[in-house]
Order: C-alpha cells, then structure tokens, then sequence
C-alpha cells in the first residue's frame, strides 16, 4: 500500500541534526508563508518602472500588496501569498481568481548593496510585454501552479480542472521538506512508533540512499584520481535529485520520486537552444543534462560527493573539495592551472565548472565539468572560460597561452564534439553525427543526442538494419532519440521499427512511440500489436491530460481526436489552446488544417493569416499558406508565399521543392531548374531535389546536364537506385 506525505513536522524530533542542517537551506527556503524575515524585499511605497508598467510595493499591517499601472489599462492591485527562493533573489506569489499563483517578473536582488543589490529589477529588462506574449506577467510561463510547485513544495496535487479552467493546487511541505527526497513518510513513522509492519528495507520508505563516506574513493600509490572503491549500484541520487534539476516534461500527473526518470518524464537532451556544440550550457538546464555527459558521473561520482544533501553547502571549501580525488601534487599547483596561487583562475571551478548568469543575477556552475579549449571557440562557437578572465585578450591568445605552458601542444584533449570541427562548422555533415551516436565510448546523453540532430537533418539517411539494431540494443535515452529518427520513415517502416518500444519497460519511450504511431493506417497494424497500441496510446493520453493547463498538450489531445474522427472536440481542443495562449502558433496551424480536411480550405487560409500575424518570420506556417493558396485556385498568392518560404530557409528541401514544382506548374520551368540546381549544390544529399531537377531537365530534353546531374545524384547518394534508374533512361533516351 503507498504512503502517505506526513509534513518534515514529523521527521524533525527524531533527526534533529539533519533538520538543523536543511534549517535556513534553499530548500527549506524554496518557497515561505509571509512573515517576519521571510520577506526579503523592501515593500516601503518604492516603485519600479519599465517601459510602460509601474511596480509599487507596499505594506498594510502584514499584508504585503503590489499595485500595478500599465499604459492603456486599469490599474490593478495584487495581493502577496508567499515568497519565492532566497538567494541571490527573492519572487513573490501573488493570487488570481483562477486560483493561479502567478510569479511576478519582478524581483528583488538580494544580494548586498555593494555587490549592485537590494533593488527591484525585473527579469527580462528593457522590454515592453503585451498581453498576447508568452512572457506577459499573467501569462503561463510565470505560473507557479504549472511552472514552478512541483519543485519548489513537497507532495504537490496541482489539482487542474479542464472544465472549469480552475487550479486548486495542494501540498503537504510549502517547501523541499524531507519527503520531497525520501518519499512519503508514513509507513516509517508507523514503523517507529511501533504500528507499522517493517517491509524488506526495514524502514517504511521504497528507498534507500545509504550513509555518505568519503573513504569509498581510494587513490592508490601513484594514482592522479581516486577511483571508486565500490561499484556505483543503483543511481538513487540522480533518480531523486534528476526530476528537479533538469529541462523535462511531466508525462504523469504525480510521477514517483525516486523512479527513473523515464518513467515520470520526457528530459531536453544536448539541443541546440539549450547547449552549445560541446555540450557546455547555453540555457537554463537545471545541471542534470550536463553532469550526465561528464566523466565525473561516468566514473560513479554522485550529488552528495560534492553536496551535503541536507543543507546543500559544497562538502569542503575552494580546491580543497576537489583536490579530494584530484592529488593536488599534480592538479592545484601553477604547472596545471597556469596561474599563481592567489589568482582567481587557480580556482578548478573557474577553468573547469565556468559560470553563466540567469535570470539576470543568478551565476551557476557547468557540471558536464569542460577542459578549456579555446582553440575551438572559433570553430565551434563555443565559450570559453579563459574568456571570463581574458575577454579583451581573444581565444587566439589564450590557445598560445595554454601552448607554452603545454611545452608547445597546441591541440585540447580529445572531446566528442572534434568530430564536427572536421566536418567543418558546428552544423556539420550528418556522418560525423552518425559517428558520435554510435560511439560506445560517449556518455548515453551524447549519443542519444547525437542520434537526435539526425533525426532534424534532412540529408541523414541512417539505414534501417541499423535503426533496428540501436532500437533494440540502445541506452533508453538513445532509444527514445531513435523515435525521433524514425519519424521520418515511411508508415509502414516506422510500425516496424516503434512497434517494440510500445511494450518497453520505460513509460517515457511508450508515450513517444505512441505519438510516432498515431497517423499509421490501420490497415498496416497486425492485431496482436493493437493492444500493446492501445495501452500505449493511453498513457500519451495521460501525458497531455496531466499538462491539459498548457497549449501544446491542448494542441496534441485535438489531434488525438481527430485521428479518431472527432472534429468537433479537436475544434474545441485547439480552440482552446488559443484562448489560453494567443501566441502558440501551432495552434492555428492545426485548426487550419481542420479546416482543410472539412473542405473549408478559405477558413485554413484565414487561420494561417492569424498565424502569420503571431510569427511572421515562421516559414513552415508561410509554406502551408502557399499550399492552401494553391489548392484554392490562387496559383500567383501561393507561388509568391511558397517563394517567400523557400528563400527565407533555403536549407529546407521540402519548402525549395514545393516552391519548384509550383514555378514549373505556372509554366516557369527555366527558373524551377534553377532553384532545384542553387538547391542542390547547397544540399548534395537532399534525393527529392536530385530527383525533381534531373527529371525536370530530362523533360525539357537536356539530356546532358541532365546526365551530369544524375551522375552527381549517384555519386552523393550511392544508395539512392533512382539516380542509376534515370542514368539507364538518359542513355536510350540520347539514342533516340
């Protein structure tokens, strides 16, 4: 039987010196009641101003209010629930009458005076932010009921009703209290007050963490590193710690604290708006994403090494903590580091654990733990952390600077992200990434996101055999990237590929296979797989439902409805969506596309205008408007669309061909054979748009550009047979 949240109320007689080290920690301050010494800011009449909105901040007895005066609007008056974090900034929880808690985009900076702090500032500055943007005071992102509560409170219900649009969000910590870690604690309790029956572990609770000792790393006579005395064993830490400290999406209502991550969440992995090209930290990520690339974790490094998990403080000061494992004899001295003892650069973490700044004053720490290399900043793209000392300086400077002091070796230490440099840019050629992704050497996130940035190049073309082979024998993250990849296959294809992962052990890789699924003709489906389909499909279900508060799962549970003949609940679904997000554009789309298959193709056209308005920069959306143009008669509006699309990313076959194909149509074929040619010397492994030019000019009876593109086609794609099919039909086609 599960237990139940009992509140660290319970915990605290019987472990007093854990809940003197948690007391004051940013856990036990992750989120207050309002009282004396929880409120940080000073709410004294003061008032900040940005762009057309005032922020006033004041006091009625214990009540804490903010007034807000925006251009054009009536002013409103906020009421203060709670605070929000500590340190080094304090956000406050005001009270709407949807039972949201919104986080006010305004701050205060608790730093000390001298440091630029004890202020107001807001955190996104300088802009003004309308109504209809995301980024809006009481729009979703600055929700706490659906961004911020389950990290920040233990035991939370978020308690989102989809009829009435109402939250009516519970806990039993306000904070990170002891069972956010440990799981609920009533059976333990029953257990020690002698009413409970004792389970295997003995202690009422489904984990077990064991006591920290620093003796498991031993460093042998000789030895630089410590290694790890004991085999890791399960990766308990991570699986708690994880959930709160990475980028992900909840696929459960209340997923299980200490399950593997899969099984509650679908995690961001090393993406492009969220990493640069090594896997160093672009966006706010949380640590999880880049300790899970590094050697520390592959070595059996855990959180509580570092951390002491109750009160959060580092185990040991400066280098002392690392030098634990690290023999300062070769590490902490000036032959390694390059710098004098007192320089803020012979800090390991300033070379080894670079910051980077959020939330405008919020500096935090890279855990996938990077080697400097600034040889490659330029080549890739990336930071580095010579050049949060040495900015004025350049990374040519520095790569010199790290040489003399290597005895001339210019070249960083091996790193996965080499490869990309010899394929010329970070974006490189997709065989450097089919090299990585079938790595064994490389961390399971690498490789999974490997696998990932081949799913979103329209040249790669891994082959099947090896698809199933990485389906099969893959990590479960590689394996839920895969999905991704065969996304791009054919329906018949795709089924036979996915079909095992509907059965898979981790929810995450079923929800995502059931997605991948859904458009897969009936037909296709042998019966004995329909059920797994099903059970499989319901859990995607569940996915959305758990998330119904949020556009996109709006968006996903329309198109569920759809596929299952249903328009007027898809209509109302992504109605919806709009409604509670009048800037989530694939919103629009996918009632446009409703509209289409109702065969109202002017009502798609006028929802992809509304679009258009939201995003004007959105291609795919321009593309779809060319289409639904053209179906409508109106061959020059499309054309000019479907031209707008392909120039703006000339690097997307499909929008180039449909551009292609629509000025071949309106009698312009010179200018088609044109665009497919700039195409294809752009793109030499795009085999839709080799296809389409060399037929084109078969067709205009150039048979020798034709000849000569089609030997480039083969040459480019050897196993695409169409190139050798129409090299066959040129040769009798120039006999004739």
């Amino acid at each position: 039987m599960a237990g139940r949240f009992v509140g660290s109320t319970g915990c605290i007689d019987c472990h007093p010196e854990e809940a003197a080290r948690w007391r004051g920690s940013d856990h036990d301050r992750a989120m207050e009641e309002l009282a004396p010494g929880s409120v940080l800011g000073r709410f004294d009449g003061r008032s900040f101003t940005q762009a057309d909105r005032t922020w006033h901040f004041r006091r009625e007895g214990e009540r804490y209010f903010v007034e807000l005066e925006e251009l054009g609007r009536p002013r409103v008056r906020l009421e203060v629930a709670y605070t929000f974090g500590v340190d080094p900034l304090q956000q406050f929880l005001v009270t709407r009458p949807d039972g949201r808690l919104q986080a006010l985009p305004v701050a205060w900076d608790a730093r000390d005076a001298k440091e630029g702090g004890q202020r107001f500032f807001h955190l996104v500055p300088g802009e003004s932010i309308p109504p209809d943007d995301p980024l809006h005071w009481d729009g979703l992102a600055y929700s706490w009921n659906s961004q911020c509560a389950s990290c920040h409170s233990t035991g939370l219900v978020k308690g989102y009703d989809a009829e009435t649009e109402r939250f009516d969000t519970r806990w039993s910590d306000i904070d990170v209290g002891c069972e956010a870690c440990h799981g609920s604690g009533s059976r333990h309790v029953e257990i020690q007050q002698g009413d409970g029956r004792r389970d295997a572990s003995g202690s009422g609770f489904d984990l077990a963490f064991g006591t920290w000792d620093p003796n498991v790393w031993e460093r042998r006579s000789g030895d630089r590193i410590a290694r790890r005395s004991l085999p890791p064993g399960q990766d308990t830490e991570l699986r708690v710690c994880g959930p709160c400290h990475s980028r992900r999406s909840p696929i459960v209502e209340a997923p299980e604290i200490g399950a593997p991550l899969l099984d509650g969440y679908r995690p961001r992995m090393i993406e492009p708006d969220l990493y640069f090209s090594d896997g160093q930290i672009r966006d706010e990520v949380y640590v999880w994403g880049s300790f899970v690339q590094s050697r520390m974790h592959s070595a059996g490094v855990r959180c509580s090494d570092c951390h002491d998990p109750h009160s959060l403080a580092l185990r040991r000061s400066g280098n002392a903590l690392c030098n634990g494992c690290h023999a300062p004899e070769a590490y902490d001295t000036a032959i390694h580091h390059g710098h004098v003892e007192s320089h803020a650069g012979a800090a390991c973490v300033a070379c080894h654990m670079p910051e980077r700044t959020y939330m405008e004053i919020d500096p935090r720490r890279d855990h996938s733990f990077p080697i400097p290399r600034p040889a490659r900043t330029e080549s890739l793209g990336i930071p580095n952390a010579c050049d949060d000392c040495h900015a004025d300086r350049g990374s040519g400077w520095a790569a010199e600077r790290i040489a003399a002091w290597r005895g001339g070796d210019r070249s960083p230490p091996p790193h996965w992200s080499d490869r990309l440099v010899e394929a010329g840019a970070a974006r490189s050629d997709p065989e450097r990434w089919l090299e990585i992704a079938l790595d064994a050497g490389q961390a399971d996130i690498v490789r999974a996101s490997s696998w990932l940035r081949l799913a979103s190049d329209a040249d790669s073309a891994p082959s099947f055999e090896l698809l199933s082979e990485r389906i099969r024998e893959g990590s479960p993250l590689e394996r839920l990237a895969l999905v991704e990849v065969a996304r791009r296959l054919a329906p018949a294809m795709r089924l036979a590929l996915l079909q095992p992962l509907l059965e898979d052990p981790r929810r995450a890789l079923r929800v995502a296979a059931a997605q991948a699924l859904v458009e897969v003709p009936t037909q296709l489906w042998r019966p004995a797989a329909r059920a797994s389909f099903a059970r499989a499909l319901g859990e995607y279900r569940e996915a959305q439902q758990a998330n119904a508060e949020r556009p996109e799962a709006q968006v996903s549970l329309g198109s569920l409805a759809l596929q299952a003949g249903d328009s007027v609940a898809a209509r109302a679904a992504y109605q919806r969506a709009i409604e509670r997000a009048p800037y989530f554009v694939p919103a629009y789309v996918n009632l446009a596309d409703l509209e289409r298959v109702l065969g109202r193709e002017a009502e798609s056209v006028d929802r992809l205008r509304e679009a258009l308005e939201i995003a004007p920069d959105e291609v795919m959306v321009r593309h779809a408007l060319g289409l639904a143009l053209h179906r409508l008669g109106r061959s020059g509006e499309a054309l000019a669309e479907l031209e707008a699309a392909a120039r703006a990313a000339p690097d997307q076959p499909r929008l180039v061909l449909a551009w292609a194909l629509a000025l071949d149509a309106g009698g312009r074929r010179d200018d088609a054979i044109e665009a497919l040619g700039e195409a294809v010397d752009r793109r030499p492994r795009a085999g839709e748009l080799h296809h389409a030019l060399v037929t084109l000019l078969r067709d205009e009876g150039r048979f020798a550009p034709a000849r000569e593109r089609a030997r480039a086609w083969r040459e480019a794609l050897p196993a695409d047979r169409r190139a050798q099919g129409l090299l066959d039909e040129l040769g009798d086609a120039t006999q004739r």
